[in-house]
């Protein structure tokens, strides 16, 4: 679940255009999206949980994209729903992202030989194992309902899960890195000019080595979205009644045919995100691979 191809949309748009127009459509396409998570609950005239008119009503004016079986805007429910979603990507891929590098690190530039050993084997047991089978465990010895921090009922068990989970190919990324960084010429360098280990890894190959890791929590953060909003649809992630793409499509899944609007609007409100963040992290890497 953790390793995935390119997506061909921003290869091809990088292609044609450059990574610095990549980029900057990335950004714009996300600055819309997280406007619209933040204000749209704020400023519209609705509450998420509010019932508002008849049952399944289709797209109108009064709700952009219609209601959903108990009488609620899908609109303002999608957006609300955003914001959890992106929040908890960001907070999710950021602590894999800060975990791994600091572990990974530390196993590259270690001399024991047995450490580093088994740090790599219990990172590469995590990857080993079928990704899914191993979140959903974690999340029903958490409680797939229970409340973590504050957080909406199933909200935090699926983000602790996460965390356990994706930190392992950020240490695995980041160990190589340090191991090609170890005996590269700069930190020779550095050593022959008496700098002390501790300096050298926190001044020059952490450094090297969070920029490898910081490109990859950019795409990252696509597969925890998709994650969390799959996991409603087997048993987990955020309970009802609040609003979250994945339960917002998840209830309208038995409505499909004649109330379709439940599923593809915040679907494609989702699609859209994803894509915005596979532009930004495709020029990242773009980058990373001319050098710069």
């Amino acid at each position: 679940m953790s390793s995935r191809r390119p997506w061909v949309a921003p290869g091809l748009w990088r292609t044609l255009f450059g990574a610095q127009t990549s980029r900057t459509v990335g950004v714009a396409i996300l600055a819309v999206v997280v406007l619209m998570c933040i204000f749209v609950p704020m400023l519209w005239p609705y509450g998420p949980n509010d019932f508002v008119a008849l049952p399944l009503q289709p797209p109108e004016w009064a709700h952009p994209f219609g209601t959903d079986a108990v009488g609620r805007d899908v609109f303002v429910r999608t957006f609300a729903g955003g914001r959890i979603d992106l929040i908890a990507a960001v907070l999710t891929a950021g602590f894999s992202l800060v975990v791994g590098t600091v572990i990974g690190t530390a196993s590259g530039v270690v001399r024991s030989r047995w450490v580093d050993a088994l740090i790599m084997r219990i990172a590469d047991a995590v990857i080993a194992f079928p990704a899914l089978i191993l979140l959903l465990t974690l999340v029903v010895m958490f409680g797939s309902d229970s409340r973590l921090f504050g957080a909406p009922a199933g909200l935090g068990p699926s983000l602790a899960a996460l965390m356990c989970v994706q930190w392992a190919v950020y240490a695995r990324l980041a160990r190589g890195q340090a191991l090609t960084l170890r005996n590269s010429d700069f930190v020779v360098a550095s050593r022959l000019a008496g700098l002390s280990g501790p300096r050298i890894v926190f001044g020059h190959i952490l450094p090297g080595v969070s920029r490898i890791t910081l490109a990859y929590e950019i795409g990252d953060v696509v597969l925890v979205v998709v994650i969390l909003a799959s996991l409603p649809f087997l048993g987990a992630g955020v309970q009802p009644p609040t609003a979250e793409w994945g339960s917002i499509m998840y209830e309208g899944r038995a409505f499909l045919r004649n109330a379709w609007w439940i599923i593809v609007l915040p679907g494609g409100v989702l699609a859209i995100t994803g894509l915005g963040l596979s532009f930004v992290a495709d020029s990242f890497l773009s980058d990373r691979r001319d050098g710069r």
